[in-house]
């Protein structure tokens, strides 16, 4: 059986980041990728062990990552690794036994309880910023327009360099950035209060 190679486009980031540290911002731009495919790329070096984040959006080469360049073959899954999932405290929300620990627990309470949120309408999900687009009711008969985006974090919109001026609301687990110029509804606070 022969070794699986791991692809040039994972080795170029690698390598870019060998030198030094980089934002995913800067890993967009140098390698004129949207943001999504960028952080798409960066998950998958994570969960081999090739990278790691050092702080919010800040990226390095691990001791595994320098071994993987250096060679050019995909690191081989930890036995016993395959199938263990990671789970957060168990949660008090009915439907979701663990509470969330990303963005994807984000977007599956946020399409759940959408309504009890305010948010009457989802209009749709995209990947690209910001991620979903709704209607809120105003007044009797009216609905207004909201742009939202997801993170677990709310201080991860300000990391990931958002535009405040495309996004009305962030919908995060836990609401972390105080001087936060947009209106945040924090799910663990917000979905408890309506039970």
């Amino acid at each position: 059986m022969s070794k699986e190679t791991l692809g040039e486009k994972y080795l170029a980031i690698l390598e870019f980041l060998r030198q030094e540290g980089k934002s995913s911002s800067a890993l967009s731009v140098w390698f004129d990728l949207t943001k999504p495919i960028v952080a798409a790329r960066l998950a998958a070096l994570v969960r081999w062990g090739c990278i790691r984040e050092s702080k919010p959006g800040f990226y390095e080469l691990t001791d595994l990552g320098s071994e993987v360049l250096r060679t050019g073959m995909k690191p081989k899954a930890e036995a016993g690794r395959m199938g263990r999932r990671i789970v957060g405290p168990r949660s008090q929300i009915p439907d979701l036994v663990y509470e969330p620990i990303n963005e994807q627990g984000v977007i599956f309470l946020f399409a759940k309880y959408h309504r009890e949120l305010g948010i009457e309408y989802i209009e749709g999900i995209q990947q690209g910023f910001p991620d979903a687009f709704g209607r809120r009711k105003t007044g009797k008969v009216g609905y207004e327009p909201v742009n939202i985006e997801f993170e677990f974090k709310s201080l991860d919109f300000k990391n990931h360099q958002h535009d405040p001026k495309g996004c009305d609301i962030i919908v995060c687990w836990e609401h972390n950035w105080k001087e936060c110029p947009l209106e945040v509804i924090e799910l663990k606070t917000a979905i408890m209060r309506g039970r």
